[in-house]
């Protein structure tokens, strides 16, 4: 009974040890104290310097919990407008790291879930961008039957009058020789 009570207080000290090294930690402290800044500054909306704050942190030596968080949060602000797969492409990168780097991250099932979209939405632009090739592609073929279409039809009727023409002179004929 002594023995289970010891290994139980050796364990309860040990995990707390963990958690007060972490915590009293300087350069974990700094680490946190830049995160702050950085969502400090999204919130005024000081993106580019947010994003400078934020990539020295996941330059710099990792730290779970700051280094991860961190490259979630450059993810989204790397998302820009637009349809092209650089719009996409950086905050891509910064998720691929994050769910190689920190497979245990409480931000690991956000990362998936947003790099699934961000994937899903490059595969749509891409086939938007392939049907509006071939609508163009349609457009043009549509131009050009419907131009041979128009020549064809004036042959057609350039051919029944010559044909008319021919029966005209076919019935004069036969009527000459009856006369």
């Amino acid at each position: 009974m002594r023995k289970h009570h010891l290994i139980t207080w050796a364990t309860v000290l040990f995990l707390s040890g963990c958690a007060t090294i972490q915590q009293s930690d300087p350069f974990y402290q700094q680490q946190k104290k830049k995160l702050a800044l950085a969502q400090m500054l999204i919130e005024e909306n000081k993106i580019p310097a947010a994003k400078e704050v934020l990539s020295s942190l996941t330059k710099e030596a990792k730290t779970k919990g700051i280094t991860d968080e961190a490259l979630f949060r450059m993810a989204l602000l790397d998302l820009e407008p637009g349809e092209q797969k650089i719009a996409t492409g950086k905050a891509g990168q910064d998720l691929d790291k994050l769910l190689s780097d920190y497979p245990k991250s409480q931000w690991r099932t956000h990362a998936a879930a947003l790099k699934g979209l961000l994937d899903y939405y490059d595969l749509a632009v891409e086939e938007r961008n392939s049907l509006e090739q071939s609508i163009k592609s349609l457009r043009n073929s549509y131009s050009s039957l419907k131009s041979m279409n128009l020549s064809l039809a004036r042959e057609n009727k350039e051919l029944r009058q010559g044909i008319e023409k021919l029966k005209n002179l076919d019935l004069e004929l036969e009527t000459k020789k009856k006369k």
